[in-house]
């Protein structure tokens, strides 16, 4: 599946992003997406409304996804292609299936963009969804995964190149209930293999804690030792546990947070904003360094980036 063969359509919404607008798409999740690197593949999304349900093909890029809330909502992540270096919350989500629901304090580390499709609806109160809260993994078998992901296929297809069948209430509620179906047997013949550890739950509050000592004050750069000590861990456990959750040092994951930071600050910040006071501000002092840094990150210089978004404003 890609989305070579998709179009836009009456039944089919098909939509490019960049990463500064990514964010816009995930707000229904309650999600929000660090990018670590800006790549130059589009991002991009497909989406087929249903009834009761939307069901979507994404192509991501690489970041670092913190969220969910979802309320009463679930959303179903299912992998489109082989990619198998994703993790949620330290654990490694291969091939599985990701069911969302409700409120899911996740922190997902995507080095590598991927494809999948996401069904989002609003749950039955029964089995099995009345036993499914936060999220899971789901490990189906081989050819009921290869089925799940030839119907989303086959699904958008049809939306992007027949669009009138799926204009019809009767197809469109066929259609449905043919992915609810498919998904509802996904689970029923899955193994849960989400096993939270008392050793990933304090390495999620490991992470946190540091991320929120960096946040306290960003002109700052605390050595790895001194995040360590104020964490009240050693350096070696706050080592583990960012490389675990974060999939890096805890030092590349500070400048990762300062980098978007800043590039969110000269986007959207007050109008006599700098980029020697925004570099400063997130404690960026050689601004050759953060220059190169920044570009090696997005692709761009950071006054490239400042430039852009005085002409969008303007």
């Amino acid at each position: 599946m890609s989305f070579q063969g998709l179009k836009p359509s009456s039944a089919l919404e098909l939509q490019s992003y960049d990463i500064d607008h990514f964010g816009d798409s995930e707000r229904y999740a309650g999600a929000s997406s660090m990018p670590l690197a800006a790549g130059s593949t589009a991002i991009m999304r497909a989406r087929l409304s249903l009834p009761t349900l939307s069901l979507s093909l994404v192509r991501t890029f690489p970041r670092i996804i913190r969220g969910y809330q979802l309320a009463h909502a679930a959303a179903v992540v299912v992998p489109m292609d082989h990619v198998t270096s994703t993790r949620i919350n330290g654990q490694s989500i291969g091939s599985s299936i990701v069911i969302l629901k409700g409120a899911s304090d996740c922190l997902v580390y995507e080095p590598v963009g991927r494809l999948i499709g996401v069904v989002y609806f609003t749950p039955p109160a029964c089995e099995p969804w009345s036993r499914l809260d936060g999220y899971h993994l789901l490990s189906p078998a081989s050819d009921v995964l290869a089925s799940l992901r030839g119907l989303i296929s086959a699904t958008l297809e049809t939306a992007a190149n027949d669009p009138d069948f799926l204009n019809e209430p009767t197809s469109r509620a066929a259609v449905e209930q043919s992915l609810l179906s498919a998904i509802d047997g996904a689970i029923r013949t899955s193994v849960d293999s989400r096993s939270v550890h008392a050793t990933t739950e304090s390495y999620l509050r490991i992470v946190a804690d540091m991320e929120k000592l960096i946040r306290h004050d960003l002109t700052i750069w605390l050595k790895t030792t001194e995040m360590a000590e104020r964490v009240g861990v050693s350096v070696r456990t706050l080592q583990s546990a960012t490389q675990a959750i974060c999939g890096m040092s805890p030092h590349r994951y500070s400048r990762v947070l300062r980098l978007w930071s800043v590039r969110r600050q000269l986007r959207t910040g007050p109008g006599r904003r700098s980029v020697k006071a925004c570099a400063i501000a997130h404690g960026f002092w050689h601004l050759s360094e953060f220059a190169a840094s920044y570009r090696a990150a997005f692709g761009e210089l950071p006054s490239e980036t400042l430039h852009r978004s005085v002409r969008e404003h303007s």
